[in-house]
């Protein structure tokens, strides 16, 4: 199964490789933006370690490196790092790629002050559940770092027809971008399911929504900001 998913994605990115790159429009309002939900120490940016997981075409980089990080990236395939190598060297910004996943990242204990999971962290490995990324990223953060993520919420197109599993993990079965059929997602259906997966390891819980419908294409979205537990054992 990730043998499929890492020559699709490689063969998307090496397809779609664009000369321009935009920030993410929810990363840039998470991480500039003042809202009276959202917790998030800014002071901290500036020399901060920060993981790009699943960077893809590493379009939030620019938006990194103007704020301070110490950019480090994260993929899934040989071929994307690569072309994340060619990108950083156009842009001229400094990044550590390496290639892992979710519940493999292949850094040392308490490294990141930051961790960036825009549309990825959810994609669960095979033979692995959400709650083993979870662990990972708690393992790769230092005690009060900090998790920015986008969730899926349960109502987006991309769970039209998908098999339902166990534990909210479901199996897609009719990608609109037709990349990722078969395989293991982790939805959400409310907030207070966010709170209770996540709380095992992390804690002041940020969150919002994002609802988008995209000309028939419902691209619906929890956004997360969150901290490791300082004391966890």
């Amino acid at each position: 199964m990730m043998k499929n998913v890492k020559t699709t994605y490689s063969d998307f990115h090496e397809s779609h490789n664009p000369t321009h790159v935009y920030p993410t429009e929810w990363v840039v309002r998470t991480l500039l933006g003042n809202y009276p939900q959202l917790y998030i120490d800014k002071s901290r940016y500036r020399g901060g370690n920060i993981l790009d997981i699943g960077f893809g075409d590493g379009r939030n980089w620019p938006l990194l490196n103007n704020i301070g990080f110490d950019i480090h990236g994260l993929e899934i395939s040989e071929k994307i790092l690569n072309l994340g190598e060619q990108r950083a060297q156009m842009l001229g910004i400094p990044v550590t790629l390496k290639m892992g996943t979710n519940s493999s990242v292949p850094f040392d204990d308490e490294f990141f002050d930051y961790l960036l999971a825009c549309h990825s962290c959810y994609y669960v490995d095979a033979g692995t559940s959400f709650s083993n990324t979870l662990k990972e990223y708690s393992r790769i953060l230092k005690p009060g770092g900090t998790l920015v993520a986008s969730l899926p919420e349960a109502d987006a197109s991309i769970f039209d027809g998908c098999k339902k599993l166990t534990d909210g993990h479901v199996e897609i079965q009719n990608d609109p971008w037709r990349l990722r059929n078969g395989y293991i997602f982790r939805r959400f259906r409310s907030e207070d399911e966010i709170r209770a997966t996540f709380s095992p390891y992390f804690d002041s819980l940020s969150i919002g929504v994002c609802r988008d419908n995209y000309y028939g294409l419902r691209v619906n979205l929890f956004l997360l900001v969150c901290q490791k537990i300082k004391n966890l054992e």
